[in-house]
This record gives structure tokens, C-alpha cells and sequence, in this order.
């Protein structure tokens, strides 16, 4: 006669861990953005789009790079952070502290950028 083999207190432990193994196995979302490289922007200021080209690269304590346009001189960034498909550029702008807040989808950058009590519209997309 055959028994059934009973493993006592084992059930809550198993699981315990099959539940973890299920949360531990959604799937992944896409890696975080790569800011480096170079883009064709268009800002909104004051009502006005303003176009230019912004590169930004790689350096030992994170990212720099620079922003252009024919309406201001050259305008050094300062940092770039970005968690997951989301960021923030920070630039010393000619107003002071320029900051840029976005999203990004398929190498778009979508955001507002801000400078003192001025703001706007940013776009920009990575050209290379």
C-alpha cells in the first residue's frame, strides 16, 4: 500500500519562494537612455521656436557638453542624469542656471526647459 509522503511545514516556505521566483521574472523594460551623442533641438521662447544643435558626451565625472543656436553664444552643460527613459540636462545658461527636464522615446528628447522665471517647450532629436 502506497502512502502519500507528507513533507511537514514545507508548503509555506515553497511558497513563499515560488511568489518571489513570479515577481523576480517580470519582464525588463528597455535599458536606460544614452544621452551621448549630438541633436537638432527646437526650443519655445516666448511664444517663438527657437532651433539649434546640442552635443553632449562622456566625461570621467559623468556628461558635459554644449548647447548652440545663432541667438546666444555657446552655452556649456554642466551635467546630464537620466533614470531610465527620463532626465534632466543642466547647462550654465547666459540667465543663469538653464535646466532642461524631458522624457525620451526613440532618441526624441521631450521636455521643458526653464531659466530663471522664463521656460518653454524643448524637443531635440539625436541626429548621432
Amino acid at each position: 500500500m502506497n502512502r502519500p509522503t507528507r513533507i511537514a511545514g514545507a508548503a509555506g516556505p515553497l511558497a513563499a519562494l515560488l511568489a518571489a521566483v513570479a515577481c523576480a521574472t517580470t519582464p525588463a523594460g528597455p535599458p536606460p537612455f544614452d544621452p551621448v551623442g549630438s541633436y537638432e533641438y527646437t526650443a519655445v521662447v516666448e511664444g517663438q521656436p527657437l532651433s539649434g544643435t546640442m552635443t553632449i558626451e562622456e566625461v570621467e565625472e559623468g556628461y558635459e557638453g554644449t548647447i548652440l543656436s545663432a541667438a546666444f553664444p555657446p552655452i556649456p552643460i554642466t551635467s546630464v542624469t537620466v533614470e531610465g527613459q527620463a532626465g534632466t540636462i543642466e547647462a550654465a545658461g547666459p540667465g543663469g542656471p538653464l535646466i532642461v527636464e524631458f522624457t525620451v522615446a526613440d532618441d526624441v528628447i521631450q521636455g521643458m526647459w526653464s531659466m530663471g522665471l522664463e521656460g518653454g517647450d524643448f524637443t531635440a532629436t539625436k541626429t548621432g
